[in-house]
């Protein structure tokens, strides 16, 4: 008779890599990054993985993690201090204890279901059945852990066609917020800066030139920052708390295990001045793709001498001598992002809360505090 069944797992190293490169393929952010979550213990996550087998090969993968969610992030202004004002009397309105399906920072969600399904174990066993075997192992597992809101986070356009069967099961979607990518056609520098607006080209000229006219710039590339790490973290938690989305916060194993993890593939990207280090840029470099994965800034230096366009001219450079196409620099800071050139990339989220009548609720406060509302730039850009 045909086993299948399903399991939660607490650990990425009961899953082998063997294993998951056969469900997932070739993900830049692959199994490697996520044991790096997992073995970093950012504050307040807690990371599961569901499997699905049919007798002892694995026919789903899906990447989970437990945390606390934040409705508000997206808001800004009266709406912002609206909702600070509710919490000195009710601390977690709109904070929920929330399952997710997907990762706190990859670049988009991912959802792994061996293709084609039937492994000749038995009969065809199809996508949809296997998905509807997940969606229900989601909501036993949370039931258990007294969890009410599920999410499934970032996905990309394509997938949704396919994760739109879960409005089926009561979720929504709402918009997330966007990636934004450049696409590196170019053969030099200056072939790159002949693509932005004469005023952006102009302005990006002269930002450099008085840079490097006023300070020994300098710039190192290392792919394990043990020996600096406490200088990273320095500089990490300067741009963490001043930046106005927070999510996850980064530990200092975190950047340590990424450099063991992730050879040779991690790369930071330092920038010093007159031989301090004042910023850094931590990125992926896989292929013919470069993802600026996270910054930090000494920002007296930074504003001083515009490491912000120092270092983004710099990888854009590196991009192009390497041979690497695409440069993809996040979900934040949206307005130079696209001033120097990168287009947005929609990213969707699907929510589902237990009591269908809060469900209700949830999705008209979810679709009232979804980022295009507060942030014109990805009103005016998204290509929805």
């Amino acid at each position: 008779m045909r086993d299948i069944h399903c399991k939660i797992l607490d650990s990425i190293n009961k899953i082998t890599i063997k294993e998951w490169d056969s469900i997932f393929g070739d993900l830049p952010e692959g199994y490697q990054f996520y044991k790096t979550l997992e073995e970093s213990r950012l504050e307040g996550f807690h990371f599961y993985y569901l499997v699905i087998y049919d007798q002892q090969v694995i026919l789903l993968i899906a990447p989970l993690f437990i945390t606390d969610f934040n409705l508000d992030i997206a808001a800004e202004g009266f709406i912002e201090k609206i909702i600070r004002h509710i919490r000195k009397y009710f601390p977690r309105f709109l904070i929920l204890k929330t399952l997710f399906c997907g990762s706190p920072f990859t670049e988009h969600g991912v959802l792994g279901i061996r293709n084609p399904v039937d492994n000749n174990l038995g009969g065809p066993m199809t996508r949809s059945k296997v998905f509807g075997m997940m969606v229900d192992e989601i909501y036993r597992f949370c039931r258990k852990e007294h969890i009410s809101l599920i999410v499934f986070k970032d996905f990309l356009k394509e997938d949704t066609c396919f994760l739109d069967n879960l409005k089926l099961n009561g979720f929504f979607r709402v918009n997330s917020f966007p990636s934004v990518a450049n696409e590196l056609n170019f053969d030099s520098f200056e072939g790159y800066l002949s693509s932005l607006s004469s005023p952006t080209r102009k302005n990006l000229r002269r930002k450099i030139k008085n840079a490097y006219s006023q300070a020994l710039i300098s710039v190192e590339i290392i792919d394990d920052c043990r020996d600096i790490v406490d200088d990273i973290i320095r500089l990490y938690e300067n741009t963490y708390h001043s930046g106005a989305i927070q999510f996850e916060k980064l530990t200092r194993s975190f950047f340590i295990n990424i450099g063991n993890n992730l050879k040779p593939n991690a790369k930071f990207f330092l920038y010093y001045v007159n031989r301090k280090l004042a910023a850094f840029n931590l990125c992926f470099a896989y292929r013919d793709l470069l993802i600026d994965k996270f910054i930090g800034f000494d920002y007296d230096l930074s504003k001083r001498y515009n490491l912000y366009f120092i270092s983004w001219a710099f990888n854009i450079d590196w991009c192009i001598k390497n041979s690497v196409r695409y440069y993809h620099t996040g979900q934040t800071d949206y307005r130079p992002k696209l001033q120097l050139g990168g287009k947005l990339i929609p990213l969707y989220a699907y929510l589902r809360y237990k009591n269908r009548l809060v469900n209700l609720v949830l999705k008209l406060i979810a679709r009232f505090l979804s980022p295009e509302n507060f942030d014109g730039q990805i009103r005016d850009n998204i290509n929805d």
